[in-house]
């Protein structure tokens, strides 16, 4: 029983800033797609719930993004209040060590390893496709692509159309010109001074005509008939964009047994290096997931005398720079330039050894910190830098007095 609460509180202290972790990097992420898709749809004029459509094909990639960086920082900084509290000390004093400790964050880092499997091997191929789906319907059926200024068209359900002016990416237009043919027979012709161009949930036009004039013929006779209106309007058959291709012709749209069987048997539409590249990007990716609370361990056990943000940032920069090198290393392979094992698996195995013998370190030997030398160094000159800075600055008041 005292075993399971320890473990209870090791989760609850790695938890809270994991969650926290995943939720602001989430928001800032998804925040920062969202700009760039209002941008687009500025542009190309849309309904919002295709936005949203393209938030949530988003999510599984942002994910597979999020989890381990929020993995890495919920253990790095529940150790380093463990340490700084001195429960850490505690714990070590009744007889428990960093060893037995590391067991239930070990037991979450397996579960979030699956996770991130399904999400990165079988999830994100095919919110991936989904998404580029919806960009190329919004961009194929935008209506500047269909129709230029001062030329006519009839590519809108039979209406021959003609715009004297066209502003605000498509959407505003000025002097239009619309002849159509009712059911009826009767021939249809509209004009106005202004018109918006809008779009409803399934992508279908409508032309909203503001101040213009209406006018109705029946062919062969002299029946006419005019009605001048302030606002009408006119919905449009939308453009049918080309179909979008199947998914499957890029590998990131592989699912993880696709890409086993394009390996094995790669097909005429892709590359095998892509296949290894993306199929070993992959395995390294969630693998690397069980070595992070490793190697955060040690990180956040460190000296008292080296300030939390030190090792947080030291920490956050370590992490960024593993997977930048396997980002390189993915596209090492892709190029041919180097084969998966020295691109991505000798960078993973580093990686690992390096976790797994600083967590050895801080376990054998308690109260010593190997990593200390390199936090006091930062230290030491972010204090010198700061230094300096303090120094110019009032300097440059006396200055301007």
């Amino acid at each position: 029983m005292k075993f399971l609460r320890i473990d209870i509180y090791i989760l609850k202290r790695v938890a809270l800033p994991l969650l926290a972790t995943v939720g602001i990097a989430m928001a800032a992420l998804l925040l920062e797609r969202l700009i760039r898709l209002l941008d687009l749809f500025a542009n190309r004029g849309g309904p919002m719930n295709i936005v949203l459509k393209m938030l949530a094909n988003l999510v599984p990639h942002y994910l597979g993004i999020a989890v381990p960086a929020a993995l890495f920082v919920g253990v790095l900084y529940a150790s380093m209040r463990l340490s700084s509290d001195s429960e850490l000390d505690a714990m070590r004093a009744s007889g428990l060590s960093l060893r037995r400790l590391m067991l239930p964050i070990l037991a979450l880092s397996v579960v979030l390893v699956i996770a991130s499997a399904y999400l990165i091997g079988f999830l994100q191929p095919y919110t991936r496709f989904g998404y580029r789906a919806l960009v190329h319907l919004v961009v194929e059926t935008a209506w500047d692509s269909a129709i230029e200024r001062g030329a006519f068209f009839t590519g809108f359900g039979g209406k021959t159309i003609l715009i004297g002016d066209i502003s605000e990416g498509g959407n505003r237009l000025s002097k239009i010109f619309v002849k159509e043919v009712d059911e009826n027979g009767k021939d249809l012709v509209t004009t106005a001074e202004t018109g918006q161009l809008e779009r409803s949930s399934d992508l279908t036009l409508v032309l909203t005509l503001h101040n213009g004039i209406r006018t109705e013929a029946v062919p062969g006779t002299t029946d006419t008939k005019a009605v001048a209106f302030k606002e009408l309007e006119l919905p449009m058959e939308t453009i049918a964009p080309e179909p979008f291709r199947n998914r499957g012709e890029r590998e990131s749209e592989l699912d993880f047994i696709e890409l086993l069987q394009a390996y094995f048997n790669p097909p005429t539409t892709l590359h095998i290096e892509d296949i290894k590249a993306e199929l070993n990007s992959r395995l390294v990716r969630t693998i690397s997931i069980v070595f992070l609370p490793l190697l955060a361990m040690p990180i956040g056990v460190s000296s008292r005398r080296t300030s939390k943000g030190v090792r947080m940032l030291a920490g956050i920069l370590f992490l960024v720079a593993y997977f930048q090198i396997l980002q390189f290393g993915r596209d090492a392979v892709g190029s041919a330039i180097l084969g998966p094992m020295v691109a991505l698996w000798i960078p993973f195995a580093i990686f690992g050894a390096v976790s797994i013998w600083l967590f050895h370190l801080a376990n054998s030997r308690p109260g010593a910190d190997p990593l200390a030398h390199v936090f006091e160094s930062i230290s030491d000159g972010t204090d010198w830098v700061m230094a300096r800075v303090r120094r110019y600055l009032p300097r440059r008041r006396e200055a301007a007095e």
